[in-house]
């Protein structure tokens, strides 16, 4: 008999990996595992990490060339990425030329980012997606670097793992729906979840936006790029100031030392001291070299600068 292949439409927000994991659980003739390595043609693990890049050989093979760059757009973090990427890199990402030179997609210090590699979800997000779908499913907007809390129910943290025996789910080959109960102990994952701040919140809204702003990736940004933006608002709050200009960018990082303390922004990322979390966040390699950067420090920055009154740069939309 003949192998029935089917498509399951893609839902609202929903990550492209998500849909080919519910399409797995559906195939009575294969293990979720063989399902995945029929698509990939590989035998690694499926996570988030991974998505950037071009989603490796499924995205292209099995979508119509027409709905690629809207699938790459909202259904993984190329849509959040593409503001970091040049021109050519863009492109490359439609034609699908990433998987045969991955290093030109490299994003700096995204390894360093916590949770990068594991998958995230909304407790609440998967009742009502049950209620509504049938099915619980993991969001592209939980899945960006910038999300601590879900974009839809505002201060409700992220399940990132359990808080019991350290378990994450990095691998939807073995874990393929969101759950809220560890399928390791079995603890509540809900429970003891951190509460998120106000700079938490201005962060993972500043992600959203620029994922759901991003203009096409076959198009030259005609507008003041993201990569100079810190720059721009540095600038900004530079000229603000009667002091001069070595003694007011001491002043500046200064500020922004004791809000990154005060905000916790260290646990954004896998780190094992202020010193290195200093350097992940160093002004002048933003500014001189912003493409070797890690996008986060941009983010980041940014909502520092707003946060002390600078202007909100009118939308990101605009920025990029």
């Amino acid at each position: 008999m003949a192998t029935m292949h089917f498509f399951l439409p893609l839902l609202p927000d929903e990550h492209y990996f998500s849909r080919i994991a519910r399409m797995a659980v559906l195939t009575p003739t294969k293990s979720v595992a063989d399902f995945f390595r029929s698509w990939f043609s590989v035998n690694q693990s499926v996570n988030p990490l991974k998505d950037y890049q071009a989603v490796c050989n499924g995205l292209i093979t099995h979508s119509k060339a027409t709905m690629c760059e809207d699938l790459l757009c909202r259904h993984t973090s190329a849509g959040f990425y593409s503001h970091f990427l040049d021109v050519e890199r863009r492109r490359e990402l439609i034609k699908g030329k990433a998987k045969c030179d991955r290093k030109k997609l490299f994003i700096p210090g995204l390894t360093k980012v916590q949770n990068a590699n594991c998958w995230r979800a909304c407790p609440q997000c998967i009742e009502e997606d049950i209620e509504s779908f049938g099915t619980p499913y993991w969001h592209v907007s939980h899945q960006l670097p910038t999300a601590k809390v879900c974009t839809k129910h505002v201060f409700k943290t992220l399940i990132a793992g359990c808080n019991g025996c350290g378990w994450e789910n990095i691998d939807l080959r073995k874990n393929p729906l969101p759950v809220t109960i560890c399928p390791k102990c079995n603890h509540d994952m809900q429970e003891s979840s951190p509460t998120a701040t106000e700079a938490n919140v201005a962060i993972q809204s500043m992600g959203q936006e620029l994922h759901l702003n991003s203009c096409s990736l076959q198009r030259p940004m005609n507008q003041r790029q993201m990569l100079r933006s810190v720059e721009h608002a540095f600038g900004r709050a530079i000229r603000t100031r009667n002091q001069e200009y070595w003694e007011t960018k001491t002043q500046v990082e200064n500020e922004f030392r004791l809000w990154t303390l005060e905000s916790q922004i260290g646990s954004y990322f896998d780190i094992k001291s202020q010193a290195e979390l200093n350097t992940m966040l160093c002004l002048d390699s933003i500014i001189n070299s912003p493409s070797k950067v890690t996008p986060m420090a941009h983010i980041i920055w940014l909502v520092f600068f707003n946060q002390i009154g600078q202007p909100n740069h009118v939308g990101l939309s605009l920025v990029s």
